[in-house]
């Protein structure tokens, strides 16, 4: 059980999935995408037994996958709800993170590096904890906001704007805020998703962006429902905006 984090090669819970014949593997987890010439597949199959018996997913002396390591990766196929995301930094580095309930608690899976941490967490905090997993980055000071995106597009090829923050006694136009926003250099940016299952049908969210620019912070930005068209809004990158974003965007797909 996962009583502590735990961290394997993703290769071995990838291939633990294709020998239980689980179904499609997530994309946070990854296919097994390596090959090796016949005489040395033997070999890297055993390895991967040994590096998944360490921490109790494989039976070694019965030859098979834990059974409850079968029934965690059965729920993390199959959940009623989920949170996951995918980052990379301006150096080319990736991130990606799923968290599912699995009962009376949940699972966050994060893969860095080709390695995969499972932790176990409390079932209510499914979609905090992916917001948590981000890379440290301080949230942007910035209103919640939102503008039609045909407006927003409208003069995308303008010169680019700079804002007077020094000043408040007068909110900036909210396209050209969000344009200025947009020019920012980024350091980092992460696609967050929620996805839910209704009698054996999985609907996903589009995906909400979280922008690590170096100047102003962390900002949320996401497509939703306006007036007449959709609409671009954005509000500060903080654990509890994106947390309660992610939330409402995953009761819209329910409803």
């Amino acid at each position: 059980m996962l009583d502590e984090p735990v961290t394997v090669p993703r290769l071995a819970v990838a291939q633990a999935w294709e020998w239980e014949r689980i179904g499609p593997v997530h994309p946070v987890i990854g296919p097994v995408d390596v090959w090796v010439e016949p005489d040395v597949e033997d070999e890297l199959e055993e390895l991967t037994r040994q590096a998944l018996a360490q921490p109790g997913f494989y039976e070694l002396r019965r030859g098979r996958i834990a059974g409850w390591f079968r029934d965690l990766m059965l729920a993390i196929a199959s959940p009623p709800y989920e949170c996951y995301g995918f980052s990379v930094d301006h150096n080319g580095r990736d991130r990606s993170m799923l968290a599912v309930p699995t009962g009376k608690h949940g699972v966050l899976l994060t893969v860095q590096d080709d390695r995969l941490t499972l932790e176990k967490i409390r079932a209510a905090k499914v979609i905090r904890s992916v917001a948590e997993a981000l890379p440290n980055h301080p949230a942007a000071e910035v209103a919640e906001r939102a503008v039609p995106r045909a407006e927003y597009l409208t003069r995308m090829n303008d010169d680019s704007y700079t804002l007077d923050t020094e000043n408040d006694y007068t909110a900036a136009d909210p396209a050209d805020e969000l344009r200025t926003l947009m020019a920012e250099k980024r350091l980092a940016s992460h696609q967050l998703y929620v996805a839910a299952r209704s009698n054996g049908i999985r609907r996903a969210s589009v995906p909400l962006t979280a922008i690590d620019t170096a100047n102003r912070g962390r900002i949320l930005t996401y497509l939703r429902p306006g007036t007449d068209d959709l609409e671009i809004a954005w509000g500060p990158g903080s654990p509890a905006y994106i947390t309660e974003t992610l939330h409402n965007t995953l009761d819209a797909l329910r409803s």
